[in-house]
């Protein structure tokens, strides 16, 4: 069925509310607000404050470092090495080469040193103590602290300081070398000594991959043969 005609009044009525819609004002834009920052909590606070490095208050000079005295020496001079003063005296000693923590804390104790105290403030009798405690290690020290123990010649337990400990390593190398022992004999090719693995570990040189040979090609000469003699 088809719609009923509106009446005149009605047409009227819609016309105007359609002017009334279309002169409203636009309605205005308004500009959201900022958002105020969240308020951390206290322990994030101060963790950020942590972070951040500490500056000097005013009117105050930086803290300088402490300077040494005049009678401080930088360098000292034990086992013909150079051991730097600013370090202690078990950490000194340790730069000597043949001697570890353990035997750096024996020879400190042993002389009546001060384990912490530094180098450099070492007056010369005590670095003179420490001296002779280093030349009588192989008397003073237990058999199981040494690292040269039986020696081949003497069958003393004896212990190795500076530069004994590489000439002594050399000539046990070369003396295995010249008796054809198994370790002397893995020492001439560079091998592993130990017993450990060498098919992934301890390669040396370039890595080559495999290269297959070239085939010759086919020749030409053979079949020319074949069908003179045919």
């Amino acid at each position: 069925m088809a719609e009923k005609e509106k009446s005149p009044e009605e047409k009227e009525q819609q016309t105007n509310n359609e002017k009334t819609g279309s002169e409203q004002p636009a309605p205005e834009k308004t500009t959201p607000e900022p958002k105020k920052p969240l308020e951390g909590k206290p322990d994030q606070q101060k963790k950020k404050e942590k972070k951040g490095k500490p500056g000097a208050p005013e009117g105050e000079a930086p803290v300088k470092k402490k300077e040494h005295d005049e009678n401080f020496n930088y360098i000292v001079r034990v086992a013909n090495t150079d051991i730097n003063g600013e370090r202690s005296v078990v950490q000194g000693l340790t730069q000597i080469k043949g001697i570890g923590r353990h035997m750096a804390v024996f020879i400190a104790d042993t002389a009546g040193i001060n384990r912490n105290a530094k180098f450099g403030n070492l007056p010369e009798p005590d670095i003179q103590k420490l001296k002779d405690a280093l030349e009588t290690i192989d008397e003073t020290a237990p058999a199981w602290m040494l690292n040269h123990r039986k020696d081949l010649y003497t069958g003393e337990d004896m212990h190795l300081i500076s530069t004994d400990v590489a000439t002594r390593l050399r000539d046990d190398v070369n003396l295995m070398k010249m008796i054809r022992s198994y370790k002397g004999v893995r020492h001439e090719y560079g091998l592993k000594v130990r017993g450990q693995r060498t098919s992934s570990n301890g390669r040396k040189g370039l890595a080559l991959g495999v290269s297959k040979r070239r085939e010759a090609p086919a020749s030409s000469g053979k079949k020319e043969e074949k069908k003179e003699k045919e």
